[in-house]
């Protein structure tokens, strides 16, 4: 049972697209990770853990399921040394090796660690029910929604979306818990790709724009973005939410209660803001295994209020920002951003196409002139 604690505070830290491989033991970059994740638990001492999905390759759970279960362990170790609990969604690399009951059984084996199916058959979608301090009333429900891997049919969406059986699980429990509850609940939910409507949070850039500018994903790639007014934190990429609009953020204002949504998946986001009175958070990744920010690596602090579970606040905090020094990164990468990265990239292209062009007025010159 997940109570407010005894200060009517429940405190979840979040980690995102940590991307782990078997050979975890001896990088440099499991080893960073690590810190970030010892650093942000002495400090924001949560209730529990989230990792938001593409948390370890489960190739190797196709392969050796006692190593891929060993990992999990050695992941989640210092969560669960500290005797706080780890709840942990499906991303869409978790699905690649197509051995997804496995990996479900892998993470439920383990003590205080948390992945299972409350609903659609072969999906890892569940819940958990948050109650005051002394257990009687429940006070809010958290989801851990599975939103799936690639679309069987690149041609209408890269990546899929959750499916409608599992949308209409998510609204008959959650109507079937306020009933028995007599009131509605505030809901939190915790999924790996975001809703399509996080592009409401951005907003077409100006041409004087595109150097920081981000590119849309995959259908809208032809579109520049920047963020909205209202919107807070730094957009690095445009979303790769599903290119179909399945109804699954529309099912969650028709219910009523959802006040706010966590994505991992796109790794240099850790934007958020309203969008029709629900809070969206696009979360950065919390390791250096895949394509990162430099040192800026963060994980989000959401904290809820027994006095007013349907309110919440949050931190985010970077690597760098904890005061920890980098071992798996090269002095540019350990120094420079994201942001910086890209205006860099930015002018070499500017230089290079200037340069393109100087060429070829020199050969048009030289053809014209007879040389």
């Amino acid at each position: 049972m997940l109570r407010f604690n005894e200060n009517g505070k429940f405190g979840m830290l979040l980690f995102g697209d940590l991307h782990e491989k078997r050979d975890y033991k001896t990088n440099p970059k499991f080893s960073d990770m690590q810190k970030l994740m010892n650093a942000a638990l002495d400090e924001f001492r949560p209730d529990i853990c989230v990792l938001l999905g593409d948390n370890f390759g489960t190739g190797l759970c196709a392969e050796d399921p006692e190593a891929f279960r060993q990992g999990l362990a050695d992941l989640c170790a210092p969560a669960v040394s500290r005797g706080i609990p780890v709840y942990a969604i499906m991303g869409n690399h978790e699905h690649d090796a197509g051995v997804d009951e496995a990996v479900i059984a892998a993470y439920e084996s383990l003590p205080l660690v948390n992945m299972r199916s409350d609903g659609v058959e072969g999906k890892a979608d569940y819940y958990e029910v948050l109650y005051s301090r002394d257990g009687s009333e429940p006070e809010a429900v958290l989801w851990f929604l599975d939103s799936n891997n690639l679309h069987e049919d690149q041609s209408v969406s890269k990546y899929d979306f959750v499916h409608t059986d599992q949308i209409e699980w998510f609204e008959n429990t959650y109507n079937s818990l306020n009933e028995k509850a007599g009131k509605v609940l505030p809901s939190y939910i915790f999924q790996h790709t975001p809703v399509p409507e996080e592009y409401r949070l951005l907003r077409k850039a100006k041409i004087w724009e595109y150097p920081v500018s981000v590119k849309g994903h995959n259908t809208l790639s032809g579109i520049r973005y920047v963020g909205a007014k209202g919107t807070e934190g730094y957009v690095g990429e445009g979303p790769c939410s599903p290119d179909v609009n399945n109804g699954q953020f529309e099912s969650w204002k028709k219910t009523g209660g959802v006040k706010a949504a966590f994505f991992g998946h796109d790794h240099l986001n850790d934007f958020s803001g309203y969008v029709d009175g629900i809070f969206l958070a696009q979360h950065k990744t919390a390791g250096f295994r895949a394509y990162t920010d430099g040192c800026r690596s963060c994980v989000r602090y959401v904290e809820l209020s027994e006095d007013s579970p349907g309110t919440f606040r949050q931190v985010l905090k970077h690597f760098k920002e904890f005061g920890l020094k980098s071992e798996s990164l090269g002095p540019v990468f350990r120094t420079i951003n994201d942001r910086q990265s890209m205006a860099l990239h930015f002018c070499a292209r500017v230089a290079g196409a200037a340069a393109v062009i100087a060429a070829a007025a020199v050969i048009i010159h030289h053809i014209f002139a007879g040389g």
